[in-house]
């Protein structure tokens, strides 16, 4: 079990303290973030605002644009992902520009892009001014901006309903080894991400919250992703520009299960939405005004999340009013808990049946000719080509230990299902799948249908939300019926 190291959080407030695998902090500061009477949540990104005091023209413009958005969509929390103040002046742009949230008394996160620290305030500073506003839910216990889960509560009782993840994305890489200019999350960043994760994950009966990602650089997976398909939504007229190395954010979002949707800047003329691997890649929509480059009408990106739901809708609002690139992004995640079987295994292994016949799907082997039956002592296959189409059903219990999520990952050479309880999931070849299972035994079958002169091939692995590596099924965890 992995242990839990020291976490920043956010529950009614804000919250730093050292917690274990089923523990949550206690709040200290009382801002609550709460899913309204009907089940909503909304979220202001503005993001590159590239605030320059000494532009009073383009700063008087950036603060009635501010207070538009502000009084229009009245969210609940705005973010800041990056390069909010760009300029000298940096003090009198920082407190005057926050000021319209303390005035409306809606709470805000403020992340730091890389041309926010270029200016004549230490980042120690900047976290002064942004901590002495009120409705500031930032933390600076580390001497900045911390990186920061901010809960957002049920619509009724005290229950935690989703997590907001906002987090530094750094700014220039110092290393002389690297010919780069952008920075990228450090090894530690990452695990703070992982133990946090977990530990919400574990506290919440072993299922992930909803959870969703803010900060300054992209990912080098929004790059990759839309040069191999295309945006869902939105622009692309700029080139990437991520830091030039992958340090596993990414990949972590993936195996702790919980965030499905990442919100960054940094380019100020892409603001597109792309997925992969169920987790959706967004930029937010350009925030300033004519102080940099940009290409776009000014406006900003707005989040509903509804409780319960681990997708998500969003729009980009322009300063003239109109409401732009409006897109629904589904996850197809049930986490209803599967109770365990009352039947118990006595003997390990499955039960492994070969039927002869020629199948459209794995199921239809149950239509062909039963031929012999044996008990193996795991869900795995590797034999010589057949001169006729053919496929196998394994049967027997499977015995989870700890409830929670668990993920299955199944390789065939032809169609495979895999079949828990009332669970179920299919396809060719290679797929992969999640299930909330509670401790004790439940019902297992994997059917498999090969074609003529194939060779047989059956894998089926798993593992918990904890550990990162798939581990084939041990005779250890099966019983014969």
């Amino acid at each position: 079990m992995l242990k839990i190291h020291q976490i920043i959080v956010l529950s009614l407030g804000i919250i730093l303290a050292s917690c274990s695998s089923n523990e949550k902090p206690a709040a200290t500061k009382d801002i609550s973030l709460r899913f309204n009477d009907q089940g909503t949540f909304k979220i202001l990104q503005l993001t590159d605002t590239h605030i320059c005091w000494e532009r009073q023209d383009e700063y008087v413009k950036a603060l009635r644009q501010l207070c538009y958005m502000l009084d229009t969509e009245k969210p609940d929390i705005a973010i800041f992902t990056g390069d909010v103040v760009t300029g000298i002046g940096a003090d009198s742009s920082w407190v005057n520009f926050l000021k319209p949230f303390d005035e409306r008394e809606i709470p805000f996160v403020v992340t730091l892009g890389n041309h926010d620290r270029e200016q004549e305030l230490t980042e120690r500073q900047i976290a002064d001014i942004v901590l002495s506003h009120p409705m500031s839910l930032n933390t600076a216990k580390s001497g900045w901006l911390d990186d920061m889960a901010v809960e957002i509560k049920a619509s009724s009782g005290d229950g935690t309903a989703a997590l907001l993840y906002c987090m530094d994305s750094g700014d220039y890489t110092t290393n002389e080894a690297v010919d780069s200019d952008y920075g990228w999350f450090r090894w530690d960043q990452v695990e703070w991400y992982r133990n946090t994760s977990f530990a919400y994950t574990n506290a919440h009966g072993g299922v992930p919250y909803p959870a969703y990602s803010f900060f300054h650089i992209p990912l080098l997976e929004y790059g990759e992703t839309i040069k191999a398909g295309q945006a869902m939504s939105g622009v692309r007229e700029e080139n990437e520009c991520p830091g030039y190395l992958n340090t596993g954010m990414f990949s972590a979002f993936v195996e702790c299960g919980d965030v499905h949707a990442v919100f960054t800047g940094h380019d100020h003329v892409n603001d597109y939405v792309v997925n992969k691997d169920d987790v959706y890649l967004i930029y937010g929509r350009f925030s300033g005004r004519n102080t940099t480059y940009n290409n776009l009408p000014f406006g900003a990106r707005v989040i509903e999340l509804t409780e319960g739901d681990y997708g998500l809708r969003t729009w980009i609002r322009e300063e003239d009013g109109g409401i732009v690139q409006m897109d629904t992004l589904k996850v197809d995640l049930d986490y209803t808990l599967h109770k365990a079987v009352d039947a118990k295994g006595k003997d390990h292994g499955l039960t492994r049946t070969e039927y002869i016949g020629d199948f459209t799907v794995a199921e239809d082997i149950l239509s062909g000719t039963k031929g012999a039956s044996e008990v193996v002592s795991t869900p795995f296959i590797v034999r010589k080509r057949h001169t006729e189409s053919h496929g196998y059903l394994l049967s027997g219990k499977l015995y989870v230990p700890e409830t929670g999520v668990w993920f299955f990952n199944v390789t065939s050479r032809g169609k495979a299902t895999i079949h828990i309880d009332d669970w179920t999931m299919s396809d060719d070849n290679l797929f992969q799948g999640r299930v909330n299972l509670e401790k004790g035994f439940h019902d297992f079958s994997v059917i498999m249908a090969d074609k003529e002169g194939e060779q047989d091939r059956l894998r089926v692995q798993w593992r918990s939300l904890d550990h990162a590596r798939y581990q084939d099924i041990s005779e250890e965890y099966l019983y014969l019926l």
